[in-house]
């Protein structure tokens, strides 16, 4: 296999483009975007930054049209004193007429960073927030989509996009669809792919079947037809990216497979994705797609209201409790740092009766390794020791008069 950088991934090499969704591609795309490399993707950070670039060599490689400046997929828009950006990409249809509109397939790539409060992270500060089901699943579901339309175009042409800052409250999808950029007149209708990989008892909401009068009548026998458990809703709001399609004026579906016990906690990890679940999701999506390809056009109906799961706000509640208990259960180590020295943080104090000095810690020890990640300033401390409960050991490597010494400790 020839050799590819990580930012383009082995995808980036694969001839010719692929028949089908698979779940090979999946793990690929989640298993980068929900790496720890990333740092949770946080909109305008290092993270977020390169989750956009992964995003633009991925349709670079795919052939779409760009609409940035000078060939760039990756479209900026101010978030605060930080710069984000949004990635589109452009498929062109194969009927002269039809060609003319465009089905738009879009999910957000942010996520919550190292405990962003600003991005409603759930887990300690300093924690990752991986974000492999909120939402590399649907951005890696976009990508899946792109590469399948690009070896099978449609009538209609196809507009790919990942939003930014959907976190912070759909700035991203809301920029981009008041930016202009977007031909919003001539987009037929958008696909929302939010927290799309985690099918369980195959149970799958579609949000947004009432914003277009001819949205039932046209699928609704593919939905009965289909072998998912479906709960259909026709509100055209959500707290997702297809509302800012939606108060645009342009119909819009939501597929989401519902909230779990690690929506936005550093526990969303690429390993709990149901890759084959994604990929049944994705059939019902193209089998919607082909359907609607074959209309001219849609009427958009205005009706708002909060297209949710029927038990969302039962589950947000249960899931405010476990967070709250996990809060409740913050281990603590009892240890004051001073300035870096050499490759580790110089001890100041260790707090008399507290887990390190339990553990053997002393005043003027140098922290060197605890949890196994190199304590080379406080943001790494901060990090080994984000995650520690109650009970939970941390072990610790420490220079103490020029020797190396092991320690555990079991935090209070």
């Amino acid at each position: 296999m020839i050799f590819c950088t990580l930012i383009l991934s082995a995808l980036a090499c694969q001839e010719p483009l692929p028949s089908e969704v698979r779940v090979a591609d999946l793990k690929a795309h989640i298993g980068f975007l929900a790496s720890e490399e990333l740092e949770g993707r946080e909109a305008g950070k290092r993270g977020g930054h390169l989750a956009a670039s992964y995003i633009e060599n991925q349709f670079r490689r795919l052939g779409l049209k760009a609409l940035g400046e000078n060939g760039s997929y990756r479209l900026p828009f101010q978030l605060r004193k930080d710069i984000a950006y949004n990635v589109v990409g452009v498929l062109q249809g194969t009927d002269p007429e039809l060609s003319k509109t465009y089905i738009a397939i879009g999910g957000h790539h942010d996520h919550a960073g190292l405990g962003s409060q600003l991005s409603g992270a759930m887990g300690f500060p300093n924690e990752i927030h991986n974000g492999a089901d909120d939402n590399a699943s649907g951005a890696s579901g976009v990508l899946e989509l792109a590469e399948y339309y690009a070896a099978h175009p449609l009538q209609h042409s196809m507009i790919f996009m990942t939003f930014s800052a959907e976190e912070r409250g759909l700035l991203g999808s809301k920029h981009l669809v008041e930016s202009g950029i977007l031909p919003n007149s001539e987009i037929l209708f958008m696909v929302n792919l939010d927290m799309i990989g985690r099918l369980t008892k195959d149970y799958l909401f579609v949000g947004g079947l009432g914003t277009a009068e001819e949205f039932h009548p046209l699928l609704d026998s593919i939905f009965a037809n289909n072998k998912l458990q479906l709960e259909l809703d026709d509100r055209g709001e959500a707290p997702s990216d297809n509302t800012s399609f939606f108060h645009g004026g342009i119909p819009a579906i939501f597929f989401f497979t519902h909230i779990h016990e690690d929506y936005h906690m550093p526990s969303d990890d690429a390993d709990r994705i149901n890759y084959a679940g994604e990929v049944q999701v994705l059939y019902l999506v193209q089998a919607v797609v082909a359907k609607l390809d074959k209309e001219s056009s849609l009427t958009f109906n205005n009706l708002g209201g909060m297209g949710m799961p029927a038990d969302f706000m039962d589950r947000m509640m249960e899931h405010y409790q476990r967070i709250n208990e996990r809060k409740n259960n913050k281990g603590k180590l009892g240890v004051r740092t001073g300035g870096v020295v050499g490759l580790g943080l110089a001890v100041d104090s260790v707090r008399p009766g507290s887990a390190a000095a339990i553990a053997g810690l002393q005043d003027g020890d140098v922290l060197l390794i605890v949890n196994g990640r190199h304590t080379v300033d406080m943001d790494q401390l901060r990090r080994a020791l984000a995650s520690g409960l109650k009970g939970e050991k941390v072990t610790m490597q420490v220079l103490r008069g020029g020797d190396k010494v092991e320690l555990t400790a079991i935090l209070q």
